[in-house]
């Protein structure tokens, strides 16, 4: 739904817990590792979440062209780390360093 040099925002049937890492698969065979910064439910009735993903290493995974000039190249690398998670139930779009890092107790 959303995309940028830090990380995504996607659409899915369940809700995903925050600090979880995850493996981004690129249609290119490679792959970079993220976490979910954040989960907010879409509607009342509990069939989709927005998740809130954050590139460990920030760049253009999503292949844009052309791209803006700071979103740099990706780095494709293994180690994952789990980050402090988010306060539930709000979206942390202000909340991403840039370094694509989440920090929930900054503004």
């Amino acid at each position: 739904m959303v995309v940028n040099a830090q990380g995504c925002g996607v659409r899915t049937r369940r809700n995903l817990e925050v600090g979880l890492d995850v493996l981004v698969e690129l249609p290119t065979g490679a792959a970079v590792t993220a976490r979910v910064a954040n989960s907010v439910p879409l509607g009342k009735d509990g069939k989709f979440w927005l998740v809130g993903i954050a590139l460990d290493e920030p760049g253009n995974i999503w292949g844009l062209r052309p791209a803006p000039e700071d979103w740099g190249e990706p780095k494709v690398f293994s180690n994952v780390t789990t980050k402090t998670p988010a306060r539930k139930d709000q979206w942390p779009f202000t909340q991403f360093s840039s370094r694509g890092e989440f920090h929930p107790g900054r503004r």
